[in-house]
């Protein structure tokens, strides 16, 4: 990323470890403001903490976006403290493995609910600023990067429900993947396995979220 995103608002889904934060980081380098969002709020403090002492800009913004009002406050707290929304990072995520068979249900719905549901509302919620700074904003574009998975291109045993979200994801820029004429785009990135905190502190295959 070479882009200077001075004068620019980013808010980043998931942005308390992995691939949240690290996203959070780099856009900050790049002069980017930028508002965390995620469940866990002292790990988003720490994060804001690091952000701000390298000289950039931070909110931290303590929500699940799995619930569809908590979503829509985190962007409009967002649009509120900076006045602005650039670019959208949907990344939070919830990886529980397991065979169908037996399977809890509920497992099931709660990745559902954030993997596919949230991205829905924050994208929904974000939209309308996402095109306003397109029109206005000082690249003349506006972004959402959806955080998909290799698990969302190759089905593989054991990764059931997981594998049909991050299938969603894929789906999910189809309304604005073409450009607008204000200059909104829609992206899909897919990561292989990495190695964040929470890959790492896994014991059991069912425990695996950011």
């Amino acid at each position: 990323m070479a882009t200077n995103l001075t004068g620019t608002v980013a808010l980043v889904t998931g942005a308390s470890s992995g691939i949240g934060a690290a996203t959070a980081r780099r856009l900050a380098e790049h002069r980017a403001s930028v508002v965390l969002v995620a469940r866990r709020k002292d790990r988003l403090d720490d994060l804001a903490a690091e952000i701000e002492k390298a000289g950039g800009t931070a909110l931290v913004v303590e929500a699940d976006i799995a619930d569809r009002a908590q979503a829509e406050a985190a962007v409009q707290q967002a649009v509120e403290s900076f006045g602005r929304l650039d670019i959208l990072v949907n990344n939070a995520g919830l990886m529980l493995l397991g065979p169908v068979v037996g399977a809890d249900v509920e497992e099931w719905e709660r990745m559902i609910a954030v993997n596919v549901q949230g991205l829905l509302y924050t994208t929904r919620a974000a939209l309308p600023h996402l095109l306003k700074a397109a029109e206005d904003g000082p690249r003349r574009v506006a972004d959402i990067v959806n955080i998909s998975s290799i698990a969302g291109r190759v089905a593989w045993n054991g990764y059931g429900v997981y594998n049909l979200t991050k299938f969603g994801v894929n789906g999910s820029p189809s309304p604005c993947a073409r450009k607008s004429p204000s200059g909104t785009s829609a992206s899909v990135s897919w990561s292989r396995a990495a190695w964040t905190p929470s890959w790492a502190r896994t014991t059991s295959p069912r425990s695996r979220a950011r």
